[in-house]
């Protein structure tokens, strides 16, 4: 059994279009390139000039930029470090929800004070709103870190470093900045877990759909691969103080200044609108991606990706020293 369990980790990179939980599932992939096909279909590609279908859905210059390629070859090192080494990580932390529901019964010497016996429909539903929150504002803590902190920036920078985007973007991050992404996500859940716990007891369960959170599968099956790719999706302007469309994380990956540190939001924009770091466009915008002032060279290579954080780190080590 331990042997099969082994296997199957050296072929996860290649599993990994096979399993729901997974952004580039095949089904999600499926989705997104429909939702393309629509927005070609409906004349509202924005594009310069008038292109065929393959051009518009695989364009060369996208999917064979040097960028891309390099971007192919880090899956699979980070594919191999996502299960042999961070997963491992966050299987070993402990309990939170466990940790934060017996110090809440012992600060207040109460037992599950509002104990639901019979679940009915609206617990799920109520539970399920509530992990679907502090899960997307995690996700917004840490990815607002990740950009206001010079430290955390330095690891961040790998997902950034992107010139073009693809749906395998999603897996250009630095292993350390990956595995803290996910610290805090286990954090902020544990701690509304255990609150909830806690106050209600364990009797009730957060809906899934394909055996994935509910609103990520959603997320994912309504054209999440389109954050990370070359077509524009823009929501209507209200809608997009709620939810954080495609367009909108094109824009948080833009060279432009007057998109920096803009979009931090995955699934839902108003946290950006409450903390403001919200950019709605109104129309099309050509943008750029990468880093300002050629950095994104720096991480040209699968090398550079896992390393360059760590020297420039130690350069700016170096540099304290010295002085």
């Amino acid at each position: 059994m331990i042997t099969q369990i082994q296997n199957l980790r050296i072929f996860y990179p290649f599993l990994v279009p096979f399993i729901s939980s997974s952004e580039i599932h095949w089904l999600y992939i499926l989705s997104a390139l429909l939702l393309a096909l629509v927005i070609y279909k409906l004349g509202l590609s924005q594009q310069d000039e008038q292109i065929n279908l393959r051009q518009y859905l695989l364009p060369k210059a996208v999917y064979l930029h040097p960028s891309a390629i390099a971007e192919y070859k880090y899956y699979f090192l980070s594919s191999f470090l996502e299960i042999f080494v961070i997963l491992p990580i966050i299987l070993s932390l402990p309990n939170l929800a466990n940790i934060i529901c017996h110090y809440l019964t012992e600060i207040t010497h109460l037992t599950t004070p509002f104990f639901i016996t019979h679940p009915q429909w609206y617990h799920y539903v109520t539970l399920s709103i509530v992990v679907a929150l502090a899960g997307d504002f995690a996700y917004y803590c840490y990815h607002y870190l990740a950009h206001r902190s010079s430290f955390f920036w330095e690891f961040h920078k790998v997902h950034h470093s992107a010139d073009v985007l693809t749906p395998m973007t999603v897996y250009r991050s630095h292993p350390f900045d990956l595995l803290l992404s996910m610290i805090f996500a286990m954090a902020m859940l544990g701690f509304t877990t255990g609150i909830w716990i806690y106050l209600f007891g364990n009797q009730v369960s957060h809906l899934s759909i394909y055996g994935v959170d509910w609103e990520i599968f959603l997320f994912y099956l309504t054209g999440a691969n389109l954050r990370h790719s070359h077509i524009w999706l823009n929501y209507p302007y209200k809608v997009s103080h709620v939810f954080m469309s495609p367009a909108q994380h094109h824009i948080h990956h833009s060279v432009e200044p007057k998109h920096y540190d803009k979009n931090f939001g995955y699934i839902l924009s108003f946290w950006d609108w409450i903390f403001g770091t919200l950019y709605v466009p109104r129309n099309y915008e050509k943008l750029s991606f990468g880093l300002a002032n050629g950095e994104s060279n720096l991480f040209n290579s699968v090398t550079n990706m896992l390393l360059q954080p760590l020297r420039s780190i130690g350069q700016r080590i170096n540099k304290k020293v010295i002085s």
